[in-house]
């Protein structure tokens, strides 16, 4: 008598390394998919490519890039302990499109890929195609937090704050915990009905994010958090480029309202109001794959796609 056990899909990327601009040692990853256009990922902090399961599927439709934050699940802490700054990590972006061999790309940005991927803008507008922002803002991110709480604007910094400083106190005990709390499906399930993500998430892509990002060495994680709360708020007026902007309605994070404000800067932007949390991407695959879709569309009828 056979029994059969469910498989978690396999994402179709693997890993290589590259150099930083400072030359610090970074864990990429890519699906390989050379004849389609190119697309870079920025992004959450500290997050795995499992949180990408229609771009790194086993039929894609771009040529997907990303990489893990410095010191993140296996990239290397700088020599420069204060460069892991935003500013650092879109040197980094720049630097894996020039391993890639990619002059422009469309950028997906999630939660502080947002802050990267309109910087990476802000600096070289000529190499970012378009931008696809999910669950984000570019800039102020600690001042968007908690808002769903009913945490008042004025305290949103602070209330951030503490989290992050709080979690780089018990930094130790949380990875401790992180290696041994089970990871499998009940997890999962426990997750998709607290609150944290919505319960129409699919687990079978919740669980390999899951098993991936409790990995991270969570002081430094945390250490991380603390400097990417010193970007300041950009004013996106100036990006002409295509730009699609979503937002979780129930997102503790980062404020549905605050996401809004920012993209009615942008006049030509698309804008979706969803029904999900801060964890878009896991939520709605297939409408993540939809934007980036239409996103694209505009590109080629601008004549901006270069590889």
């Amino acid at each position: 008598m056979f029994t059969m056990v469910a498989m978690e899909p396999q994402l179709n990327y693997r890993r290589f390394r590259f150099q930083g601009a400072d030359g610090t040692s970074l864990v990429g990853w890519t699906n390989d998919a050379d004849d389609k256009p190119p697309l870079l990922i920025a992004n959450g902090l500290g997050t795995p490519p499992e949180a990408w399961p229609t771009l790194l599927s086993d039929e894609p439709d771009y040529h997907v890039a990303g990489w893990n934050h410095r010191g993140g699940l296996g990239s290397d802490k700088p020599s420069d302990p204060e460069r892991i700054g935003v500013p650092d990590h879109v040197d980094d972006a720049f630097a894996l499109m020039d391993v890639m061999g990619w002059d422009r790309a469309v950028v997906v940005g999630w939660s502080i890929g947002v802050n990267v991927a309109f910087e990476m803008a802000n600096r070289d507008q000529d190499r970012v195609a378009g931008i696809v922002a999910l669950a984000g803002v570019p800039g102020g991110t600690f001042e968007s937090g908690f808002a769903s709480l009913m945490v008042p604007k004025p305290l949103r910094r602070h209330v951030a704050m503490g989290v992050v400083q709080g979690g780089r106190l018990f930094g130790a005990p949380l990875t401790a915990l992180a290696r041994t709390v089970p990871k499998g499906r009940p997890f999962a399930e426990v997750l998709r009905w607290s609150g944290f993500m919505m319960p129409h998430s699919n687990p079978d892509h919740t669980v390999p994010w899951i098993k991936a990002f409790l990995e991270h060495d969570f002081h430094w994680y945390f250490t991380l958090g603390v400097a990417a709360a010193k970007h300041e708020a950009l004013d996106p007026a100036f990006v002409e480029v295509p730009v699609t902007v979503a937002a979780g309605g129930f997102d503790v994070m980062t404020s549905a309202r605050d996401i809004m404000a920012f993209a009615e800067r942008i006049p030509h932007a698309a804008v979706h109001l969803l029904h999900g949390t801060h964890m878009l991407p896991l939520e709605f695959p297939e409408k993540v794959l939809e934007m980036v879709h239409d996103v694209y569309g505009q590109v080629r009828e601008l004549g901006h796609i270069h590889s």
